[in-house]
Order: C-alpha cells, then structure tokens, then sequence
C-alpha cells in the first residue's frame, strides 16, 4: 500500500506524546474495584442537576500549555504551512494544529480522539484534507485516557490471542476454557491499572477535557467528538454543562451502554456500508468484480479466517474490515482512501493470500490495549454469557459480519462493570451532528434517531448534517461537511436545521 501523509507523520508524533505524557504520574491505586461503578467524575455534576439556561463564552486561552514540537516525520502531500505541537490536559496526550494563516488570538476547537483512533493520526488526517478548517482557528486533539501509560499496552500476548480467537470455528462461548482465559485477559490489565479499571471510559477521559480548561483558564469550550470520542464529549456535556460553548460530534458511536443493543446497531451498519461499497466503489483502487462478488470475495476471506491457526483470526481480520468500512473516499472524492485500498486488496488477493495492507491494519489494531478497556469500561449492560450463543446462532444469518460480531460480545465478560450514566446536554448550547447513511460503528441511517436521543438529552437547538456515502468520519471525507462545521463554528444561527452531502 502506498505510504500516505497520515503515516509518515504518527510515528514521530506518538513518540513526542509518549515523551510529553511520560512526565505526568499516574494517579495512586486505590485497591481493585470490580463491578461496582463509582468510575471517575465522582465529583462532577450527577444527571438530574439543574440545568443551565445560560452558555459561556468561547475565548482563546488565558494561560496556554507548555508545547513542544512533535517531530519533523513530514508526508510529502501535507502543507508546509502546517505545525504540530504535542502537549498534555490532565492524562492525556494533546496535539495542536495550526498554519501559517490561523490567527493568534482565535478560539481554539477541541477535537475529542476516539479510543480507535490515535490524536496523532487524527492531526495529519486534519492537516491532510486541506488547511480551510487549521487556517480559521487552532485545532487542539485531546487524545483517549490511556495511550501512553498502561491502559494502552497491559494485553500479554496470549490475552490478545484469546481475544482475537473469539470467532474461531469451534469457540464455545460458555465453556469453562473461555471462561477462565477471559478472566486472565482482564486480569492482565487489571492487575497493572490497579483500581483504576474504570477510570479509562468516556466519564474519566471527560475529566481531561475540564483540565484542559482549566489549564486554559477559558469560560467554555467549543468540542467536537469524533466516532467513540463523542461519547467523552456527551460526558463531558453531562458532567460539566455550563463549561460547553459549542457542541459538535460526527459519526458517533452508541452511548447507551447497553451492549446488545450497541452490537446490533454495529452490524447493521456494517453490513450496509460493506454492501454500498461494493456497488458504489468502481474505482481501480477498490478491486474488480461486481458488487456481489466484492461482497462475496470479503465474506470468504473472512468465513477461512475462523479456521484455527489462521494469520489473521476472524475476529482480528473483522475488526480490520470494519475500521477500513470506517474510512471510505466517497464517490465525489479525487483519490481513494486508505480503507478503498485496504478492501480492495483483499478482494483482489487468492485464497490463501492475506495482502500486505491487510496484515498492516491488523497489527495496527492489536498493537493498542486501550480500546478493549475503553469499550469495556463504557458498557453498563452486558450480555450474560448465556446469549451470546443464542446471538451466535442468531446473527450467523446475517454474514459475513453477525457471527462475528456475536462471538465477540464475550470480550468484555469478565471487566468491571460501570454504574449507568445516561447524557444530559445543556438546552442553551448549540449542537451539530453530523453522520454517514452507513457507519460501521454508529449504524445505518441513524442520523434522525440519533438526532432524537439527543433531544431526549435536552438539546433543543440541534442541526443535522447528513453525508450520502458510507463511512464514517464526516469532516475527514467530505468538503461539504467540513464547510457546514465551519459555519456553525463561525456562526451556529448560520446553519440551516438540516443540511445533505453528496458522496
């Protein structure tokens, strides 16, 4: 695969971040806390608080961060003009983009990273879709709780394999062999975190958010979350309502907590975004044949994934597929995008034949414990482990992504379990959601319920922003949904109540 400008930059700046956040202690252990769900943000606002009526001002920063240059590992296709500065608020790692042209004296708009999705690739994605957004204020990416400390390294090697093993053919999910190789999964990290288990879901990265406001010294903050970081964002309008400017999240993930529900939501937008692919993408990049033999060709790899001892397991190659699903050009775009090239490959390649981006991708994914614990530490309803079969049999009518996708709802079995939190959103602030009609992660077509549940949450001054492709990741692929973010950042009044993107 072609190196492209988002990793030729990471490296440099994921060590910059590992140096800057090398210097914060981790917080004192407090004991093992299993399954009781007294997370962080203990001290914040509960829900049920009374609501604020009135929002605070958006400004730059009194008292900025001690920045430090991330690194010169420059792609060639990204703008000169570009800088990255590396940082930390509170644990976490924080990356600031400017240009040339972004003025000194602008708000800055916080960009909320998801657990999958490091600040450091997020930053060279930003700077690499053009400068319109950098150029107008600076772009400050606060990184998930955990990627520099343990939370993102404790999986030993054979709690990686038992995860990645999930969906092997002949798994059972409720033998007493699982059983206890998931409890050595869990215990392989709790026994590093040492009672902060819990500390690394959307309540305790939202905590980061407010120190970065506080180190600040700012009124408010304008967020945007982007796929699981909307769900740091939604907590941090839930605990701290009259600290939120602006609110924005693209393509966000479920928050409910509720895992059955989640995975359901998961496959759907799975299945579709594979199946609109397969028809829509006709260029060179995505691979040949026609849809149903692009669907087809995706379907086997993954169905000779299962068989014991594959090089990529099935779990570990679904995951793959997905977070390529994730990241897809959109018809309108001028080239194709990492996940294009990712699914093309692998329809192009034999039986047998597992091509270079591919095992690329999922070394990628199962080098990072971090996602594991965030996903596990946001799910306060569980399957029992007695569905999960049920599930199994069930979804295995919907391939190539149902069974797969069932057998892994065990991973999070043996993780403490948090207490419920249900989002509140301040009725005075602003909100904009944007969404693909696809999402392997949000869901299909789950912008007007997705629009409800935030009402439900009390927003009542909400815009949407609906992309017709599949993907997700709105700002990253289309122009349009960038220049809708930009008035709403600008102007929120500006924004009509609904607004479509072409693909």
């Amino acid at each position: 695969m072609k190196p492209t400008p988002t990793t030729r930059v990471v490296a440099a700046v994921l060590t910059a971040l590992a140096l800057v956040a090398g210097a914060c202690a981790p917080l004192p252990a407090t004991g093992p806390r299993l399954a009781t769900g007294d997370g962080p943000g203990r001290s914040g606002a509960s829900p049920g608080h009374e609501q604020t009526t009135e929002r605070p001002e958006w400004l730059a920063p009194e008292t900025d961060l001690e920045w430090n240059t991330c690194g010169d590992s420059r792609g060639e296709d990204l703008p000169e003009t570009v800088t990255f500065e590396c940082g930390t608020a509170g644990q976490s790692p924080v990356v600031k983009v400017t240009s040339a042209a972004t003025p000194d004296d602008a708000a800055p708009l916080v960009v909320v990273a998801g657990a999958e999705s490091p600040a450091s690739v997020l930053a060279a994605r930003l700077a690499s879709t053009g400068t319109d957004l950098i150029d107008s204020r600076p772009i400050v990416i606060v990184d998930h709780r955990g990627r520099t400390d343990a939370a993102g390294t404790c999986l030993s090697f054979p709690a990686r394999r038992t995860l990645d093993g999930l969906a092997d053919r002949g798994v059972d999910p409720g033998s007493p062999e699982l059983r206890g190789d998931l409890a050595d999964t869990a215990q392989s990290c709790t026994d590093q975190l040492q009672g902060r288990e819990l500390d690394y879901g959307a309540v305790g990265a939202a905590e980061d958010l407010e120190a970065l406001r506080q180190q600040w010294r700012v009124p408010g903050l304008a967020v945007l979350g982007l796929g699981t970081g909307a769900r740091t964002a939604l907590a941090y309008s839930t605990a701290h309502p009259d600290r939120l400017a602006l609110l924005a999240v693209d393509s966000p993930a479920p928050d409910s907590g509720d895992q059955e529900a989640e995975a359901r939501t998961a496959l759907e937008g799975s299945d579709a975004a594979l199946r609109l692919w397969a028809s829509a993408c006709t260029r060179a990049e995505c691979g040949p044949g026609d849809a149903d033999q692009k669907v087809s060709a995706v379907s086997d790899a993954l169905d000779r994934a299962a068989d014991p001892g594959a090089r990529v397991p099935a779990a570990l190659l679904s995951d793959v597929i997905r977070s390529a699903l994730s990241d897809l050009s959109g018809a309108s775009a001028p080239d194709a995008a990492e996940g294009d090239i990712i699914l093309g490959d692998l329809v192009s390649s034999g039986p047998g034949d597992l091509p270079e981006s591919v095992r690329e991708r999922a070394e990628e994914l199962a080098g990072s414990s971090l996602p594991y614990i965030a996903r596990c530490s946001d799910l306060s309803q569980r399957v029992p482990v007695s569905r999960v079969e049920e599930l199994e049999s069930e979804w295995s009518e919907s391939p190539p992504f149902g069974g797969i996708l069932a057998a892994q709802l065990s991973a999070c079995s043996t993780w403490p379990v948090p207490a419920a939190r249900p989002v509140e959103i301040s009725p005075a602030v602003p909100v904009l959601l944007a969404a693909g009609i696809a999402d392997p992660i949000g869901g299909a077509a789950m912008v007007e319920p997705t629009a409800g549940r935030l009402t439900a949450a009390g927003a009542t001054d909400l815009r949407t922003v609906t992309w017709g492709a599949p993907g997700s990741h709105v700002i990253l692929h289309s122009a349009c949904g960038r220049d809708t973010l930009l008035s709403f950042l600008d102007d929120p009044d500006s924004v009509e109540d609904s607004t479509a993107c072409p693909s």
